[in-house]
């Protein structure tokens, strides 16, 4: 699966990043909410929080990873937007695809969201 990776620093407190996080992307109560599997973390070292929002349709949908790490003062946001490739959504057809371009406007909107809140946030 294709990804993008939107990496950012921020001084809201992990709970503050959770709660843009959901409300931003529960615009639907389609909308699916889970944990990130420790083995399906991308990245060197584990988050101490790692979630996943996601919304299927009949043509498609979209999923958005986050991935928040503790640094001191600054918390360490990585967002993922995933989506199939061509040959993905030829294989398994487009209900069993995610639209990458989708998935990274969901995540662009919770990055605006969190620069609402956070106006000193900075993207890596």
């Amino acid at each position: 699966m294709a990804a993008d990776v939107l990496h950012l620093h921020t001084s809201l407190g992990i709970e503050q990043i959770k709660k843009i996080f959901s409300s931003t992307l529960q615009y639907s109560r389609k909308v699916e909410f889970g944990t990130v599997q420790g083995n399906d973390n991308p990245f060197d070292e584990n988050a101490d929080f790692q979630a996943y929002a996601s919304l299927k349709t009949l043509f498609g949908g979209w999923i958005v990873q986050i991935y928040i790490t503790e640094r001191g003062d600054v918390r360490e946001v990585q967002l993922v937007a995933l989506g199939s490739s061509a040959l993905g959504r030829a294989l398994h057809g487009l209900r069993n695809a995610y639209s990458r371009s989708d998935s990274r406007e969901k995540a662009s909107a919770v990055v605006e969201q969190l620069r609402v809140v956070d106006p000193g946030l900075r993207t890596v």
